[in-house]
């Protein structure tokens, strides 16, 4: 495998994000054009290279590959140490087919498109390094770089509420990355020679060290496990530190929205899913009844919230605040099947919250609102729009489907999975598990119907059905979804081996 293929994918988008700050004015040649077709060159080139990455792995060994190791701060112990294996694989696959996605979704952007797609750019650079860094002052520094561009997102191009808005978003992302870097330094601290190492700290054996505060002692895979998974529940959309991202949906566009639920969400489930189970096994196992409890609440707070939405962007977030609870449930259930799910579910659910996002944004742009019921049951705002929008309907029941899990698509996968993993253990939460997606399913009909079906809204106006370029970045979405639930055995196979041999260390 080619050694500088990980350095290629990271770094792509970070020089294209470079060239849009300081693109030069070509004579007769506008300069928006310019700089978007150079911003979706550079994503491109570097999915492509995340694509490559993927399907060049090696099938049915747990092996760290691709692996680069270079000295950073040698004086400190950092390195830039890359690598890719079963865990972190199918994050980079969600990274690549995402961004250029809403790159294209933003192509008539006219206030600011430079900067917009500049701060796309830098946000794919930090999402590819968290997901492929092997050293923890890397992935910290990936981490803490993805919150930055969020907070000009929203805060710029956000709606009447956008700077509350980003302010709540950069204080919540602010919080969290200070509790992970508290729980970082005590790991650094906690081994001779000091070490930021995700391998050498695997082998040091944490169970059982602690460290002394103010004459108290106290365990360092205890304390250091409760700091990480606080951290990033900050930025998990995780209840009931969710409130910020609910303030997020109401006023980012929807492709920022996009690369908060479907991409920002998942990733940080995987740093979540690569710390304990690589450093603290022993606090994973002791906790592994609190993490399904926590999944359990967030579903019944997702399907329950989503109900009492009126509006497309906020049952977005509330489905996705569900959908964590899924992949917890995965997470803590602490079996093969379990865990095998919530990573798969980690891509097919960010595949179909994006479609489900980028639907909401089309929506809004055609109607002027993504509002599909009254809170005084006045006539319904939207309706009989498959009869105009023929293929929208077909697309969008695509997305609705996957996020409930039906057969032939990703979420199927995904949620059987999560659910056969789940059931031995906790079968309570599994119960919970299916009620909520019940009544999601239910609800989700209802807004569909209300929408799609049914006599058309004499408020719609003329509303066009999707033009080619909106069917061409919708199409990847739809693809791997199809791909993801026909036929999922080669990923399947990548992510089982990694997940077999993490598991050996937890039990």
């Amino acid at each position: 495998m080619n050694n500088h293929l990980i350095s290629s994918m990271v770094l792509l988008p970070l020089v294209g994000a470079l060239f849009q700050a300081f693109l030069p004015g070509i004579k007769g040649v506008r300069s928006d054009m310019v700089a978007r077709w150079m911003a979706l060159s550079a994503s491109l080139g570097a999915s492509i290279c995340g694509f490559v990455l993927v399907i060049s792995m090696q099938r049915g060994t747990a092996d760290l590959q691709a692996i680069e190791i270079l000295e950073w701060v040698g004086s400190y112990a950092i390195s830039y140490d890359m690598g890719v294996d079963g865990l972190n694989a199918l994050i980079v696959l969600l990274v690549s087919i995402i961004f250029p996605v809403l790159i294209a979704s933003e192509w008539n952007q006219k206030v600011g498109a430079r900067g917009m797609y500049g701060l796309f750019l830098i946000l794919q650079t930090a999402f590819f390094g968290v997901a492929c860094a092997q050293d923890l002052f890397l992935l910290f520094f990936f981490w803490a770089l993805s919150a930055l561009p969020f907070y000009f997102l929203i805060g710029i191009w956000g709606g009447p509420g956008r700077e509350g808005a980003a302010f709540r978003s950069i204080v919540a992302a602010s919080i969290g990355n200070a509790l992970l870097f508290a729980a970082l330094i005590l790991v650094y601290y906690s081994v001779d020679p000091h070490s930021f190492s995700l391998r050498e700290l695997a082998n040091a054996k944490l169970t059982g060290k602690s460290f002394e505060i103010l004459g108290h002692e106290f365990s360092l895979s205890v304390v250091a496990f409760a700091l990480i998974g606080t951290g990033l529940a900050f930025r998990a959309a995780i209840w009931p530190l969710h409130s910020w991202f609910t303030h997020a949906a109401r006023e980012a566009p929807p492709s920022v929205f996009v690369a908060l639920s479907a991409v920002t969400v998942p990733v940080a489930i995987y740093i979540f899913m690569r710390l304990s189970y690589t450093l603290f096994p022993e606090s994973l196992l002791a906790a592994g009844g609190i993490i399904v409890a926590v999944g359990a609440i967030n579903l019944f707070v997702g399907g329950v919230s989503s109900v009492a939405q009126r509006d497309l962007r906020l049952l977005l977030a509330f489905l996705c605040v569900g959908e964590v609870g899924f992949v917890l449930l995965g997470v803590g259930s602490l079996n093969s099947a379990g865990v095998v799910g919530a990573v798969y579910e980690q891509l097919v659910l960010g595949l179909g919250l994006a479609g489900f996002g980028l639907f909401s944004g089309l929506l809004n742009d055609r109607a002027g609102h993504s509002v599909f019921m009254r809170e005084d049951g006045g006539p319904r705002p939207l309706g009989g729009i498959a009869t105009r929008a023929p293929t929208m309907a077909v697309i969008s029941g695509i997305f609705v489907a996957s996020l409930l899990g039906f057969p032939g698509l990703g979420g199927f996968v995904g949620h059987s999975l999560l659910l056969i993993g789940g059931y031995p253990g906790h079968p309570l939460a599994v119960i919970l598990a299916v009620c909520a997606v019940l009544l999601a399913t239910y609800y989700l009909f209802v807004m569909y119907r209300l929408i799609f079906l049914g006599d058309s809204s004499v408020e719609m106006g003329v509303f066009g059905d999707l033009t080619l370029r909106e069917q061409a970045y919708l199409l990847p979405l739809v693809s791997g979804l199809l791909f993801c639930g026909m036929y999922p055995k080669p990923l399947l196979e990548l992510v089982r081996p990694t997940v077999l041999t993490l598991l050996s260390t937890v039990k």
